[in-house]
C-alpha cells in the first residue's frame, strides 16, 4: 500500500482519524523539534512546544484549507517557529537561560531550504524572519513602550484572548507580524520587528473581516498605524464592533487612511490561536 501522501493525512486528520495524526506526527517530530530547538536552545522546552503544535493539529485540523495552503509541511514549520518564538518573547524581561549547544542550528540551512526549493517557492526567505533569537521591543516613547509590553502580558494570560500571524499572502516577503483580539476590549495589538515604514504619503491601516447573517462579509476599519525608524511595531487598534472578527488585513493607504481599502492586503491572517498557554 502506497504511503499517504501529506495533504492525504491532513484530510483524514479533518475527518478526525486518529491514526493518520500519529502517522503525521511519526513524519515530522524531529524536524519540528529541530526548529525549536534552534530557536529555544532549550530540550524540554522545545520538546513542549512541538507538543502544543501537534495538538493544535488536531484539534483545530480545519485550519489548514487543503484548496488554498500550499503544503502541509511549512504549515507545520510555520506553527512551531511561531510558538517557539512565542515562548522566547515572553523571557525577554527576565535573564536569559543557559544555553545548550546542540546540532539544531544546522537545520535551517539544510531541510528548510531543501523543502523550499522542492515546493517551488524559492522568493521566501522564511528563515530571515525565523530564526532571530530575540524579538526587540522598540518605541520612541519609552513609557509607551511599557505600556505595551504589560498589556501584551496581561492579554498572555487570558484565556478568552486569540492571537494569529499576519504574513504577505503572496510569499513574496518574509516579514511576519504578530496580533492579539481581545473579545473583551474588541481591539487588536499588533507586534512585529523589522517592518518597513509605510512610504511618504502613505500609511498603514488595519482592517478586520467578520462574518454576517446571510452569508455575508463586514469589514470595518481598526485605525491606522506607523512603524518607527528601527523597523519596530507596537500598535493597539481602536474599538471595534465586531464579536469575532474571522480575518485581519493590513493595506497601504494614503495619509490619514481610507474609507475602504484601495489596494489589495499586504498582510493578513489565516488561523486563530488562544494565546494563554500553559
Amino acid at each position: 500500500m502506497a504511503e499517504l501522501t501529506d495533504f492525504e493525512l491532513m484530510r483524514q486528520i479533518q475527518l478526525r482519524d486518529r491514526r493518520s495524526h500519529f502517522l503525521l506526527k511519526d513524519r515530522y517530530q524531529k524536524r519540528l523539534l529541530d526548529i525549536a530547538l534552534a530557536i529555544l536552545k532549550q530540550p524540554h522546552q522545545a520538546e513542549e512546544v512541538v507538543r502544543q503544535v501537534f495538538e493544535f493539529c488536531w484539534k483545530h485540523a480545519n485550519a489548514f484549507d487543503l484548496q488554498r495552503d500550499r503544503s502541509v509541511a511549512l504549515w507545520l514549520y510555520e506553527l512551531t517557529a511561531f510558538q517557539a518564538r512565542e515562548r522566547l518573547r515572553r523571557w525577554a524581561w527576565l535573564p536569559a537561560p543557559l544555553s545548550i549547544q546542540t546540532s539544531a542550528p544546522l537545520w535551517p540551512q539544510r531541510l528548510l531550504w531543501g523543502s523550499l526549493a522542492v515546493l517551488g517557492i524559492y522568493a521566501v526567505d522564511i528563515t530571515a524572519a525565523y530564526w532571530r533569537l530575540r524579538w526587540q521591543w522598540g518605541s520612541p516613547i519609552e513609557g509607551e513602550s511599557v505600556a505595551v509590553q504589560r498589556l501584551y502580558q496581561e492579554w498572555q494570560r487570558q484565556p478568552q484572548v486569540q492571537r494569529t500571524l499576519l504574513r504577505d499572502p503572496s510569499f513574496s516577503t518574509p516579514l511576519l507580524v504578530q496580533a492579539l483580539w481581545s473579545p473583551h476590549a474588541k481591539q487588536v495589538l499588533l507586534l512585529a520587528s523589522e517592518m518597513a515604514p509605510a512610504p511618504p504619503g502613505s500609511t498603514y491601516q488595519l482592517w478586520l473581516e467578520s462574518d454576517v447573517q446571510g452569508g455575508g462579509r463586514l469589514l470595518e476599519n481598526a485605525g491606522t498605524f506607523a512603524v518607527n525608524g528601527e523597523g519596530s511595531l507596537q500598535w493597539l487598534s481602536q474599538p471595534i464592533h465586531s464579536e469575532q472578527p474571522t480575518r485581519l488585513l493590513v493595506t497601504l493607504e494614503p495619509a490619514g487612511g481610507s474609507e475602504s481599502p484601495t489596494g489589495p492586503p499586504l498582510l493578513q491572517s489565516s488561523f486563530w490561536i488562544p494565546a494563554a498557554q500553559p
